[in-house]
C-alpha cells in the first residue's frame, strides 16, 4: 500500500504546498561551475541529465533563483514523465534476476547487502567485526524494518587506531552507492595479504563502513520509486514520505535560511527537532564514539593539523568531491587541508573537487557532525551520471576509478588535513641490476591534485624508505635522487635491495616523500618476492582453435606460451590455431617483475577439425552475375580458399563474375576449403535471361506532325516516347 501511495505521488503529482508551484524544466547553464552549484544545491529536485540539459523539478522561487545565475530553461513536464515513467519500466519488466535490484543485477538489494556482508565476516574472522548501531524507522515504529550494522574492517586488537568511517545510500535512490562500498570492503579483504598497501592499512587502523544508512527507504526505491528520504509515515504518507536524513543532523539543524524545509512534504524536510530520526541517532552515537572532539566551540576554530580520522559519505549523482562548509560561503578553518584532500581524491576519479556549498547554504548535513561538531575531516562523494546508474557503467567507469580514491583515502586517514598535502610515490618499477640486486625506481610527485595548475605545488626534498617495517622518524633511511638533485615538483628516486633484506626471499619497501613546505606525503609500499612465481594454466580447444589461459595472473608479471611447434604466444589470454589433429604441449613461463621466472608443461590435443560455413550470394544482370561468399566462415581457420565454376568458367577468391553466353538455368558451384584441407562444397542453379530487343520508338503521323506545332506537338512527343519507355521497361523485368 505504501509502495502504490508513494508511486502515485511520483508519477501523478499529489497534492501538497510544494508541488501544487512545481513544473519539470529542462535547464541549461551558462558554465559548468554554475551548472555543479545547482546540482549541490537542487539535488533534492534533480531527475536526469539529458545530452541538452538538466531536468529538474522546481518551484517558483527556485526558477528565479536558476534564472538570476544566467540558467535558461525550458517546460519539460512531457520529457520529465517520459524520462520517470522509462525508469519505472526497468523495475516493472525486468524482475527475474536471479540476484540484486531488478534491472540492475549489480546492485545487491537491503538483505542480500547483509548477506554478503555476513559471508565476509565469515570468511574473514580474524579481521572483521559487525556492530549494529541502531533501528530504522520501520523496525523502531512498526517492527519491519532493519537494523543499521557497521562492519569493521582491520585487526582488531589495535588501541586508538585511525579510524575510515563510511557512510552510504542515505538517500535510497542513489543505487551505486552502496555497491562501491560493498565493493571496497571485498577489496580490502580480498587482497589484505597480496597487496602491500591494504595489508599495512588493515594492520594499523580501521575502516568501517555503513552500507545501508536508509534500508527501509532503498527498498521503495528498489521498486523503481525515486524514493530520497527515509519512511517516516508520520510526514507526508500520501505523497513523499518521510525526513531528509541529510537535512537531519543536530549540529547546525535548521540554521540556515533555505537550507532545509519546514514542509513536511518537500524532498528536503529536515524533521520535527535535530537528530529525530533514528537513523541519524544511530550514525551520530556511533561517529561521537569513535572519533573524540577536536574542535573548539567557535565557528572559526580549526581542528589540529595532525587530527587523525576521516569521515566518508558517498552519494550519488553528479560527478563532484565536496568538503565542508556546505552552511557557509565562507572557507572552512582547515580548508587548506580539506582542499588538498579533495583535490587529491578527485585525481583518482576525476571528477569536480569543490568546496560543498552550492548556490546557497544548506544546513543539518552529515560533514556538521563530522567536521562541524568533532573537526574531523569530511568529505562528500557524488557518484556518476544517474541516480538510477546502469551497471553498465557503474562497472566500467564507477567501481575502478573510486575504489582508487576510497583506497587513497584509507591511506592518508592518520593525518587527513596533512598528508594529502604532501607528495605521492608513483610509477614503480623492479629490476635486478648486473650484481643482481633488486633496484627500484619510482617517482615522487607533488603533482596529483585534480586542476593542479591552480593548486601551489612544491619540489620534492627527500624520499625516506625503511624494509620490512612502516617508515618512521627511527629507522629511516634516505633514497637516491637519479639526476642526484632535489629541484622539481617530479624526483625519479631509486632504492637497492640486498639480500640479507629478504625475509625467505621477500621483503616489502615502505615509502614516503617530503616536499620543500615539510609536509611528507602518504606511505606507499611496495612488495618484492625473488621466489620463483607461481605458475598455472590451462589450454581449452574447439576444434584447432585453441584457448590459453593463465590461472590468477599478477598485474606487471610477463607471461608467455612456448608450444612444441615453435610458435611463441604472450600475455594472459592468448589463442592459436593448430595445423592438424594431435597431441601437443604448450609451455607457459610466467616472469616477476625483477626478472624471476617459473614454468609449467601444459599437454592439450586436437581431436577435431571444423569444416567451413559457406554463405554465398549473387546478383545478375540480364547475362552478367556476380558472386559473394565473404559472409563464410571457419570455426577453427583464419585462410579461407575459393573455387568457383559457372558454365565452362572457373575461377578463385571471395568474389567471382561472369557472364552466361545465353539466356537458360545453370549450375554454379563453389568450393571453400580451409587451412586444414576441411572443404564444404554449396551448389545452386540459377536461372539468367538475355537483354530484351529494345522497343522501337512510335513515329509521329504526318497529320499530328501538320496539325500540332509548338508547345503541343512537344507534349505529343514526350507522351508517346515516354509509353514506350513504360513498355520497355515491362518487357525488362
Amino acid at each position: 500500500m505504501l509502495r502504490k501511495l508513494l508511486i502515485s505521488g511520483l508519477m501523478l503529482g499529489a497534492v501538497n504546498s510544494y508541488a501544487q508551484q512545481s513544473q519539470h524544466y529542462l535547464v541549461t547553464f551558462p558554465n559548468s561551475d554554475i551548472e555543479a552549484k545547482a546540482k549541490i544545491s537542487l539535488h533534492h529536485n534533480l531527475i536526469g541529465d539529458r545530452p541538452n540539459g538538466v531536468l529538474f523539478t522546481l518551484s517558483n522561487e527556485e526558477q528565479s533563483l536558476l534564472e538570476r545565475f544566467g540558467a535558461t530553461l525550458q517546460p519539460a513536464n512531457n520529457l520529465a514523465k517520459q524520462f520517470l515513467t522509462k525508469q519505472q519500466n526497468i523495475f516493472d519488466k525486468l524482475t527475474s534476476n536471479s540476484a540484486g535490484i531488478p534491472g540492475f543485477s549489480c546492485y545487491a538489494t537491503v538483505e542480500e547487502t547483509f548477506q554478503q556482508v555476513d559471508e565476509l565476516v565469515a570468511a574473514h574472522p580474524e579481521y572483521t567485526e559487525l556492530v549494529d548501531i541502531g533501528d530504522s524507522w520501520q523496525k523502531q515504529n512498526k517492527g519491519e524494518g532493519y537494523d543499521l550494522k557497521v562492519l569493521k574492517i582491520g585487526k582488531k586488537d589495535l588501541v586508538n587506531p585511525p579510524i575510515l568511517f563510511i557512510q552510504s545510500a542515505m538517500h535510497a535512490r542513489e543505487l551505486a552507492t552502496a555497491a562501491l562500498t560493498l565493493d571496497f570492503a571485498k577489496q580490502l579483504l580480498a587482497e589484505r595479504e597480496t597487496n602491500a598497501d591494504i595489508n599495512w592499512i588493515l594492520e594499523t587502523q580501521q575502516i568501517h563502513i555503513l552500507f545501508q544508512t536508509n534500508p527501509d527507504g532503498r527498498k521503495i526505491a528498489e521498486t523503481g520509486v525515486s524514493q530520497r528520504k527515509n519512511v517516516n509515515e508520520n510526514h507526508c504518507l500520501e505523497a513523499n514520505v518521510g525526513v531528509d536524513l541529510n537535512r537531519n543532523f543536530s549540529f547546525g539543524w535548521g540554521s540556515v535560511d533555505g537550507g532545509s524545509s519546514g514542509d513536511a512534504c518537500s524532498a528536503t524536510y529536515r524533521g520535527g527537532s535535530p537528530g529525530s530520526e533514528p537513523e541519524v541517532a544511530a550514525v551520530e552515537n556511533y561517529v561521537r564514539s569513535i572519533f573524540p572532539d577536536q574542535r573548539g566551540p567557535n565557528v572559526s576554530d580549526a581542528a589540529p593539523e595532525n587530527t587523525q580520522g576521516l569521515y566518508l559519505d558517498i552519494h550519488s549523482y553528479s560527478q563532484l568531491i565536496l568538503w565542508p562548509w556546505g552552511g557557509s560561503y565562507d572557507a572552512a578553518p582547515n580548508a587548506k587541508g580539506l582542499e588538498s584532500l579533495g583535490r587529491k581524491l578527485a585525481y583518482f576519479n576525476d571528477y569536480r573537487p569543490m568546496q560543498s556549498v552550492g548556490l546557497y547554504p544548506t544546513d543539518g548535513t552529515s560533514d556538521n557532525l563530522a567536521y562541524g561538531e568533532l573537526g574531523i575531516a569530511h568529505i562528500t562523494f557524488e557518484l556518476g551520471t544517474a541516480f538510477f546508474q546502469s551497471c553498465g557503467y557503474y562497472g566500467a567507469l564507477i567501481k575502478p576509478d573510486n575504489l582508487k580514491a576510497l583506497l587513497y583515502a584509507a591511506k592518508v586517514t592518520k593525518a587527513p588535513y596533512q598528508l594529502p598535502q604532501g607528495p605521492d610515490i608513483a610509477d614503480i618499477n623492479l629490476a635486478l641490476n648486473a650484481q643482481q640486486q633488486i633496484v627500484l625506481k619510482a617517482n615522487a610527485t607533488d603533482t596529483r591534485f585534480k586542476n593542479n595548475s591552480s593548486w601551489p605545488m612544491q619540489n620534492i626534498t627527500k624520499v625516506r624508505y625503511a624494509v620490512n617495517q612502516l617508515v618512521s622518524d627511527d629507522n629511516q633511511k634516505l633514497a637516491m635522487f637519479s639526476d642526484g638533485n632535489a629541484d622539481s615538483i617530479t624526483e625519479q628516486f631509486e632504492i637497492v635491495i640486498n639480500d640479507n633484506q629478504l625475509i625467505d626471499k621477500k621483503a616489502i619497501v615502505y615509502m614516503q616523500a617530503q616536499d620543500s613546505d615539510g609536509y611528507w606525503g602518504t606511505i606507499t609500499a611496495q612488495s618484492i618476492d625473488t621466489n620463483p612465481p607461481s605458475v598455472a594454466g590451462n589450454v581449452e580447444c574447439s576444434g584447432a582453435k585453441c584457448q590459453f589461459n593463465v590461472e590468477n595472473p599478477v598485474s606487471g608479471f610477463n607471461y608467455k606460451w612456448q608450444l612444441s611447434g615453435g610458435d611463441v604466444l604472450e600475455g594472459e589470454e592468448a589463442t592459436h590455431i593448430l595445423p592438424s589433429l594431435g597431441d601437443y604441449s604448450a609451455t607457459l613461463v610466467v616472469t616477476n617483475s625483477i626478472g624471476v621466472s617459473n614454468s609449467l608443461a601444459i599437454d592439450f590435443n586436437v581431436t577435431e577439425l571444423f569444416a567451413p560455413e559457406v554463405v554465398a550470394s549473387h546478383r545478375c544482370n540480364y547475362l552478367a552475375c556476380e558472386f559473394d561468399a565473404s559472409l563464410s566462415t571457419d570455426a577453427d581457420s583464419n585462410t579461407l580458399s575459393y573455387a568457383w565454376k559457372a558454365e565452362d568458367a572457373s575461377a578463385s577468391g571471395m568474389v567471382f563474375s561472369h557472364d552466361f553466353s545465353q539466356s537458360g538455368s545453370y549450375k554454379v558451384e563453389l568450393v571453400v576449403t580451409d587451412e586444414h584441407k576441411q572443404a564444404t562444397r554449396y551448389e545452386f542453379d540459377l536461372q539468367v535471361e538475355a537483354e530484351p530487343d529494345p522497343v522501337p520508338l512510335p513515329e509521329v503521323p504526318d497529320d499530328v506532325k501538320k496539325e500540332s506545332s509548338g508547345s503541343h506537338s512537344w507534349l505529343m512527343l514526350f507522351i508517346l516516347t515516354a509509353g514506350a519507355l513504360i513498355r520497355r521497361q515491362r518487357v525488362k523485368h
